[in-house]
């Protein structure tokens, strides 16, 4: 048990819970950048990433979607679901089908979307790749892609859709533990993955606990601004959030960490990643993938 579980009289957290939250952060981090891509408005986006997984995770059966049934899913209002939902029907990204929406096929079918599913297969393969390196899954890839062709085998592309799965379970994560948030619980994220990018590179199996501070290098908001592609002001505006919060602190001109401390007492945040990750474990089982 840590000493904060101990004078707090908490629960231990699993062992695996801080090894698995700092690869994982890193997963998360790279793919949440990517899916950015695909629009410059995050609840667009979560429009468009929702649909897109539902399409693909039921291979065979397009089924449109209701706007109620979205605004459940992304457990945002009404309202605001419908709002985004017009407008992405006017530009043409989505298209009315009887009582719901659905991506249009040449959104789906584009190669900026088969080029985003691929390099999400990528991440995931990679995070796959260091929860072996900590000992917690044994999954080797049986090929990598071919560079000469933008599509994925069957084994590539149930890996791609879980991942996908599992990206907007963790932004509904982020919101949950942000108070709705969902940019503050972003550029946490961005704040604490590269405090500790180089350790959790190398980090040993070992290595159950909170990374002390001492391995913590801060990072500027020009670099998160830059990394996120959010602009500088908005990312400025959060920082300080955070810090007021007391999940970050400034390191003089050096930049921002998001410190042991913190972590410390994100206890409930850190069984949630690392139940988000099991069930993504366990989604790929489901689906014959060996891991």
């Amino acid at each position: 048990m840590t000493q904060a579980s101990k004078k707090k009289g908490k629960p231990a957290l699993h062992r695996d819970a801080y090894p698995v939250g700092r690869v994982s952060t890193e997963f998360f981090l790279r793919s949440f950048e990517l899916i950015g891509q695909l629009h410059d408005d995050i609840v667009s986006c979560l429009v468009i990433v929702t649909l897109w997984h539902d399409s693909l995770a039921e291979t065979g059966r397009r089924k449109p979607m209701g706007v109620r049934e979205l605004s459940r899913r992304l457990d945002l209002p009404f309202e605001t679901v419908r709002r985004h939902v017009r407008k992405l029907v006017r530009s043409a990204a989505c298209v009315v089908e009887g009582d719901g929406i659905a991506l249009a096929a040449t959104m789906r079918r584009s190669a900026r979307m088969t080029d985003a599913l691929r390099k999400i297969y990528l991440h995931a393969v990679r995070m796959l790749g260091d929860l072996r390196r900590i000992e917690i899954v044994n999954y080797r890839p049986r090929r990598s892609p071919s560079p000469g062709s933008r599509q994925l085998d069957k084994e590539q592309t149930i890996i791609a859709v879980a991942a996908l799965g599992v990206l907007l379970a963790a932004m509904k994560v982020l919101r949950d533990h942000f108070g709705g948030d969902l940019v503050n619980g972003l550029v946490f994220t961005a704040i604490r993955a590269a405090n500790v990018k180089h350790v959790t590179n190398t980090a040993p199996a070992a290595n159950r606990d909170v990374l002390p501070d001492s391995d913590r290098l801060p990072v500027s908001v020009m670099a998160i601004s830059d990394s996120m592609r959010l602009a500088y002001e908005t990312v400025r505006r959060h920082a300080r959030k955070l810090v007021r919060d007391g999940k970050c602190v400034r390191v003089g001109r050096q930049g921002l960490v998001a410190p042991e401390r913190a972590f410390r007492e994100m206890t409930v945040e850190a069984e949630a990643v690392l139940q988000l990750v099991r069930d993504f474990l366990a989604e790929l089982r489901a689906a014959g993938v060996k891991v």
